[in-house]
């Protein structure tokens, strides 16, 4: 018998902003995350070229923030501006149907509040709330103010899929 997988964590996920500075304080006042060490690292191929991201990412990058944040659950989250080359958002940020990742998700007791919040303070609702389950959860859609998706759920992703078929709303 084939020995089993080990079931490996989330670390962290990256998500690329036009500027760091502005979207650490709204993933902080929004979500609650917690910027690590109160500092946003600038990199600067030209000052330090051996910084380990530029042996990852192509020698087309000379220059970007980098800010490490905290999830509720300990789940990384960074936020990278890239300087140069700049960063952008592009005119269509909701391709669900473009492969790779399209969104992530946090969960709250009052995903239509949180969502409330999100619009307040520069991002939009995608759709509309729905109950994946038929059995009263609550998930719904939104958008950063630089497009990027975040889905919020009232339950654990366990729970979902425990209750979940492909339910009608």
């Amino acid at each position: 018998m084939a020995p089993q997988t080990h079931n490996r964590v989330i670390n962290h996920i990256a998500v690329s902003v036009p500027d760091v500075a502005k979207a650490v304080d709204w993933y902080k006042d929004i979500f609650g995350f917690q910027l690590i060490g109160n500092t946003i690292h600038h990199v600067k191929r030209s000052d330090t070229p051996d910084a380990a991201i530029f042996f990852i990412y192509p020698s087309s990058l000379n220059e970007v923030k980098i800010a490490y944040m905290s999830t509720g659950n300990g789940v990384g989250f960074e936020l990278f501006e890239f300087l140069d080359p700049k960063s952008y958002t592009a005119e269509n940020t909701f391709e669900y149907h473009r492969g790779g990742f399209f969104h992530a998700c946090v969960t709250d007791a009052d995903p239509d509040g949180l969502a409330d919040k999100v619009v307040a303070a520069g991002g939009k609702r995608i759709g509309q709330t729905v109950d994946p389950t038929g059995a009263g959860v609550k998930c719904l859609y939104t958008q950063d103010p630089w497009g990027n998706v975040m889905e919020i759920l009232d339950i654990s992703f366990e729970r979902l899929a425990c209750l979940s078929t492909p339910a009608v709303r």
